[in-house]
């Protein structure tokens, strides 16, 4: 069994470091900087609490909508929207243009600083990108016809990406909660096999899928059908009635389960996630990944710590399993 975390929340000082970044109050070296001693605490954390697998935090961007703006062309920011049904918010993904990969963009720079720093460590890292039904849910689209090629342009614009830094992660990680949600039509969901060979083409990573908030049987041979290692589900409070149906699917899947509850201050119950972990294993899961149920910036920092605590406490109580 192995442990992982996804994005760190930012303190108010990384935060208008970010800011004054953006209207360019300061000079990208002098912010870089900044943010890599943050990065670099970040990392030393992962080290602290023995995670498995790690990303970059995404420290330099407001949130994952934001990184994907940061590499793609025909796209600019809009207005503010409710990343699903939570209290946190994102500039909506406005297409103007055809989606393509801006070759030059801050992302790779920034990923690259990041590799660096974490050259010594032991930790898998993984590169997050938005999937693309959840790209097409978070995104305005101005542009085309049909609703087809936004995520085709989306997959070859962020393969691209994936090429680009192919030397420098690990493991990529899909945040695909969209699969789950209203408004993804079915002709969509069954073109999703294509459209994800069409992101991962050429990609011989270590590669997660990952959805949360919900989980939807109807749809769940749509996720496993995906060109993916390991396929990623909340089980966190709102989804525990949800599990005993979920277990018969384990039988020799590779699976991550998001047991800490991100979106709650509430501390997690290491009896509860242990019962979890050996069903799994009794189900016949051929390997498992714990960590949180989605983004960190939900909560505050002091209280990621602590569910970063709980979950090495976890993983060395159950270290036989």
């Amino acid at each position: 069994m192995c442990i992982r975390d996804r994005s760190y929340p930012k303190p108010v000082k990384i935060a208008k470091v970010i800011s004054r970044l953006k209207s360019g109050k300061i000079e990208k070296s002098k912010a870089y900087e900044e943010l890599m001693k943050f990065e670099k605490r970040i990392l030393e954390e992962v080290k602290e609490y023995e995670l498995d697998y790690t990303t970059d935090g995404m420290v330099g961007w407001d949130d994952i909508a934001d990184l994907t703006t940061s590499f793609l062309e025909g796209v600019e920011k809009g207005a503010l929207e409710r990343f699903f049904d939570n209290n946190f918010y994102y500039r909506k993904i406005v297409i103007n243009q055809k989606l393509g990969y801006k070759s030059q963009n801050d992302y790779v720079q920034y990923f690259k600083q990041v590799k660096e720093i974490s050259k010594d460590l032991k930790s898998k890292i993984k590169i997050v990108i938005l999937g693309p039904l959840t790209f097409l849910q978070l995104a305005e689209n101005n542009y085309y016809d049909d609703v087809g090629n936004i995520i085709d342009d989306y997959a070859k614009s962020t393969n691209s990406l994936l090429r680009d830094l192919i030397d420098y992660y690990d493991v990529v990680e899909v945040h695909e909660p969209s699969l789950f949600q209203k408004g993804i039509k079915g002709a969509l969901l069954q073109s999703s096999q294509q459209v994800y060979e069409k992101l991962f083409n050429g990609i011989n990573k270590e590669k997660h899928v990952l959805t949360y908030f919900d989980i939807r049987f109807d749809r769940i041979q749509y996720l496993l059908n995906l060109p993916a290692d390991y396929f990623g589900f909340d089980v966190t409070e709102q989804n525990k009635t949800k599990l005993g149906r979920l277990y018969g699917y384990m039988k020799d899947m590779n699976v991550y389960l998001g047991v800490i509850d991100s979106r709650n201050t509430k501390m997690d119950k290491i009896s509860t996630i242990r019962r979890i972990i050996e069903k799994v294993h009794e189900k016949g899961a051929k390997s498992l990944i714990i960590g949180n149920s989605s983004f960190n910036d939900f909560i505050p920092e002091i209280v990621v710590r602590r569910k970063l605590k709980l979950l090495q406490k976890t993983k060395r109580l159950v270290a036989n399993v």
